[in-house]
């Protein structure tokens, strides 16, 4: 009999453990999913960089001029946000309890959201400024 409820009581051990580590590495993984989504977009604040570098040099107007450079600032502002939480993100979570874990997991999820939806922001306000003042040639 004690070997049973020994036998049952470490089963649940490796089963808990287990089921701790699953959701560890499937809360990881929605993390990387949407960090890798919002690095698809990495191409268009270079291609919006560099529109709005075309019409600072080709601009006759000092408004134009002037908001290009904001524009351009504020995806320059996004980028920097997203290189600094990937330089700050510990995907190896050494030495913390699952708790600790789970709550770091949440707490870059959020964070990877927030910069999703800045870079979403700034591209489509970008976007819509440079359809605004492109010169056809």
């Amino acid at each position: 009999m004690k070997r049973l409820l020994a036998l049952l009581f470490l089963s649940f051990i490796i089963f808990s453990c287990t089921d701790t580590k699953k959701q560890e590495k499937d809360l990881f993984n929605e993390v990387i999913k949407m960090h890798d989504r919002v690095m698809g977009k990495e191409q268009l604040i270079m291609i919006n960089k560099m529109q709005l570098d075309t019409l600072i040099r080709n601009s006759t107007s000092t408004e134009v001029t002037a908001a290009a450079k904001i524009h351009s600032t504020a995806l320059d502002s996004t980028d920097a946000h997203m290189e600094t939480w990937m330089h700050n993100f510990d995907a190896e979570n050494k030495g913390k309890s699952h708790d600790e874990i789970m709550t770091y997991l949440t707490d870059q999820k959020k964070l990877i959201d927030a910069i999703d939806n800045s870079f979403n922001k700034t591209l489509a306000v970008t976007a819509k400024f440079i359809k605004q003042n492109k010169t056809t040639k």
